[in-house]
């Protein structure tokens, strides 16, 4: 279950990030390019580059409750997820809705699906999915995430 906690914080803090996306014409193709930036980052493991589209004060609440605050603490929880229990896993991440709220703020709707998960022992597990609501804010010719909150919805248990 840790892992699967884990896998679904690190699917979270990909849907809601991204890269700079200077030179777009609206601001739903600015996040579009930074979703694929983040998806791209997130899937060679480049933190540093994962942690670079989130605004300096940025906020990023996990499936499991866990919120980080800042990029610093952002960037330390990917370094430790994706070195760890997220090693070598994929993302793919689907916007599903992107509003503009002003010229510079949009809210993103996405879904997400992470393969390559293993449990502790080292057995494959199945992929996961789930969804984030991530805002963007642009600042100067840039688009970066100022909150993100993701989660993966629970399979209710089956009648027997």
């Amino acid at each position: 279950m840790t892992t699967f906690i884990r896998a679904t914080c690190a699917a979270a803090l990909a849907l809601g990030v991204a890269g700079s996306a200077s030179g777009q014409t609206s601001p739903e193709e600015a996040v579009r390019a930074r979703v694929k930036q983040y998806e791209t980052a997130y899937n060679a493991g480049d933190v540093e580059r994962l942690a670079s589209i989130y605004a300096e004060d940025a906020t990023h609440t996990y499936a499991f409750g866990v919120t980080h605050y800042g990029r610093p603490a952002i960037a330390e929880g990917l370094r430790e997820q994706l070195a760890g229990p997220l090693k070598g896993t994929r993302m793919n991440i689907t916007p599903t809705r992107i509003r503009a709220l002003s010229p510079s703020i949009a809210v993103e709707e996405a879904t997400f699906s992470m393969s390559g998960l293993k449990d502790p022992g080292g057995t494959a597990l199945p992929p996961i999915g789930g969804f984030c609501l991530v805002v963007y804010q642009q600042q100067g010719s840039d688009w970066f995430v100022k909150a993100a909150q993701c989660m993966v919805p629970l399979v209710p248990p089956q009648p027997k």
